[in-house]
Parts: C-alpha cells; sequence; structure tokens
C-alpha cells in the first residue's frame, strides 16, 4: 500500500458505483427519486458522468481499514489511482443523497422538453 493510502479512511472500500446513463427526462429523474429512496444508496455526479452510489463496506478490508488480500486484490482495486481518489478532492463531486437535494438540482437544471416535430 503506498504512503497516500495510508493517510485515508480507505473511502474507495467503503462503496462502490455504477455508470448511469444521465438523466434527461421527468421518468429519469424520477428512477433517481427512487434509487435515492433506499438506505446506504445515493447517486453523484463527476466529471459529467452520473454514478449510483452503493455504500457497501468491502468484506476484506480489518479493523483498521487496510485490505486483507492486498496483494490478490480485485483489478478494479489495483487500476485505482490514489492520486485522483475523492480523499484529495471531495469538492470533485456533486451527490444527491435525499429527495430535497434532488430537488434542489432540479430547480438549478430545469429538464429541457423535446419538441415533437411534425
Amino acid at each position: 500500500m503506498g504512503n497516500i493510502c495510508k493517510k485515508c479512511d480507505a473511502l474507495c472500500c467503503k462503496y462502490f458505483a455504477l455508470e448511469i446513463d444521465k438523466p434527461t427526462t421527468k421518468n429519469d429523474f424520477e428512477n433517481i427519486r427512487w434509487y435515492i429512496s433506499h438506505q446506504k444508496t445515493s447517486v453523484f455526479i463527476q466529471n459529467r458522468k452520473w454514478y449510483l452510489n452503493i455504500k457497501n463496506r468491502c468484506k476484506y478490508l480489518d479493523g483498521n481499514n487496510h485490505c486483507k488480500i492486498y496483494e490478490t486484490r480485485p483489478a478494479i482495486c489495483r487500476r485505482l489511482d490514489p492520486k485522483e481518489c475523492e480523499y484529495h478532492d471531495q469538492n470533485a463531486v456533486k451527490e444527491i443523497k435525499t429527495l430535497k437535494q434532488l430537488e434542489k438540482y432540479l430547480e438549478e437544471h430545469p429538464i429541457k422538453r423535446k419538441r415533437k416535430r411534425i
């Protein structure tokens, strides 16, 4: 484990995120509303990409937040660049955890209605 990770609380090992399509319709935002209605679930935006975020601690973390299988950890873990993790730039992520935050986002970014062509 690099020195940079020793300062961290293993943030990247306490959730997993799946990229989702950017919501553009009312129905898309209803789906987001459903996602965030579940415990330990949120949506976040990073570098204009949307992600479904599930808070769920990796079962291979020990009590000191160190990986018990570091030498044989999954490839996705090996590809993580510690210099780009959220520990160092927590402002790079816009997280939506609550219905109130979703409403505020929609106020700031209204859904554009598409015109029907005749």
